[in-house]
């Protein structure tokens, strides 16, 4: 008990109250270059023409354009290879990367971007999920075959289960799971319930903008100072990019300003690197505010339920379909479309379900991990069907949920055994904390949210002064 109920200051309180916490992009290397982007301004085009050589000739520019990646593993992505260190073939959503220059001060780097001179042919966008699948769609993108050998390995790898790039459509990636017989279980329920549910994107907000710096040292060694969550992803997706043992790749992460899974995964590294290779220079990039909003997105999801019930609130049968838009590059969406698909019927028990999933590309930004990864999203759509389900019905919500919550040994859409589960009485004691009993949860009362919120504030108050 030396730790636990003891008052322990945080190893890095002084630090960061001080001041003195150093950052990534408070990074300064001798010689060191600062990096800004072209940035594209169509959602889909073709790149017809990019030419970088009136900013070359700028004195201390250096310029990185898609004929600088020739030859090399210039595709990355967590799951997928879908993502050029820039734009090589075509630009996919407003802000793709189409250049990037390097110079001694950020403002000459800017007028260098002035002196790019890119040609676009424009392509049809797509920009909601659902109509990227439909038939006849604008393709985002072509498959290729690196980008099927790193689905099969990263699957094994990673147990994501095998993504489906079918020809001439915009899912990255689906996924099924089926427990029981749903047509079945909708023919034994008294009433369906049909409802679509919309999540859209939001952006992390972390206080810290991504940043980065990359140097090479004289022995070939790559040095990468990152505001990154995850440094061993970081590490081998470099070594693999720029054909190196990992051995030769070293990730330093400093103090770290907020990342909920924005800042997992590669984001800046690739392009930094090659940025200081061609420089053989130190070179710094951090992004503007704007820029984070462009650069990784949480996923906007359309969830679509068919829940079949009984008159008493049993749950007997469900179908989910879950829409992931992960944008105009998969990131880690193949993983964050299943661990949300499988998590979409909720803790209860429903004998009869069926799971669909897709992830699909847009002309977006690309969406990656956030808090939850991919489960507060549906989770708010099946909680807020109960709660619809329970007003059709004049069922108590708090009652309905109850009766229908998972129990010790019940078994999972996925086949996995429930053990050690109290999350019943979870629920009971949440409700009697902050004051909802069943009658105050009658939906006919149109005040009972203002006076469990009410209540809660009270609990909060009254803990805060405890405290």
């Amino acid at each position: 008990m030396t730790v636990i109920g003891v008052d322990v200051p945080r190893v890095d309180g002084p630090a960061k109250v001080s001041g003195l916490a150093q950052y990534t992009a408070d990074i300064e290397l001798p010689g060191m270059l600062h990096a800004k982007v072209l940035r594209s301004t169509y959602p889909h085009a073709r790149l017809v023409r990019v030419d970088a050589s009136k900013a070359a000739r700028l004195p201390g520019v250096v310029v990185l354009t898609r004929d600088d990646v020739q030859g090399t593993n210039p595709y990355y992505g967590q799951v997928v290879r879908d993502q050029p260190i820039v734009a090589i073939d075509k630009v996919r959503f407003v802000g793709d990367v189409v250049a990037a220059v390097a110079a001694e001060a950020r403002d000459l780097a800017e007028e260098a971007l002035d002196l790019v001179e890119v040609e676009y042919e424009p392509l049809p966008a797509v920009l909601d999920p659902i109509e990227a699948m439909q038939p006849g769609a604008p393709l985002i993108h072509t498959l290729r075959p690196e980008m099927l050998a790193s689905i099969r390995a990263r699957s094994i790898e990673r147990g994501v289960p095998i993504l489906h790039l079918e020809p001439n459509t915009n899912v990255c990636c689906s996924y099924r799971v089926e427990q029981g017989e749903v047509e079945a279980g909708f023919a034994e329920a008294d009433e369906i319930f049909e409802d679509t549910y919309t999540v859209p994107t939001v952006q992390h907000g972390a206080m810290e903008p991504h940043a980065c710096t990359a140097s090479w040292e004289a022995s070939g060694k790559l040095v990468v100072y990152s505001s990154t969550q995850d440094p061993s992803e970081i590490r081998w997706q470099l070594a693999e990019l720029f054909n190196l043992p990992e051995t030769r790749v070293r990730i330093i992460v400093p103090y770290l300003g907020g990342g909920y899974g924005g800042k997992l995964y590669p984001k800046l590294e690739p392009l930094v690197s090659a940025l200081a290779r061609k420089a053989r220079r130190p070179v710094q990039w951090v992004l503007t505010r704007e820029e984070v909003f462009l650069t990784i997105v949480r996923h906007a999801v359309v969830v679509r339920l068919k829940t079949g019930v009984k008159r008493d609130g049993s749950l007997v049968a469900r179908q989910v379909e879950a829409v992931y838009d992960t944008g105009a590059y998969a990131d880690v969406g193949p993983e964050t479309m299943k661990k949300g698909a499988f998590s979409s019927c909720g803790p209860y028990r429903l004998p009869h379900q069926r799971i669909d999933g897709r992830c699909v590309y847009t002309n977006k930004p690309s969406a990656g991990a956030f808090r939850g990864f991919g489960v507060p999203q549906v989770a708010w759509a099946y909680e807020s069907q109960m709660d619809d389900i329970a007003r059709r019905l004049g069922l108590d919500p708090l009652d309905l949920r109850l009766k229908n919550l998972v129990r010790e040994n019940d078994t999972f859409a996925t086949g996995e055994r429930l053990t050690n589960v109290a999350i019943a009485e979870c629920l009971q004691q949440a409700a009697e904390a902050i004051g909802l009993r069943s009658a105050d949860l009658r939906l006919q009362s149109a005040d009972w949210s203002q006076s469990a919120l009410c209540n809660l504030k009270s609990q909060i108050n009254s803990t805060q002064d405890s405290a």
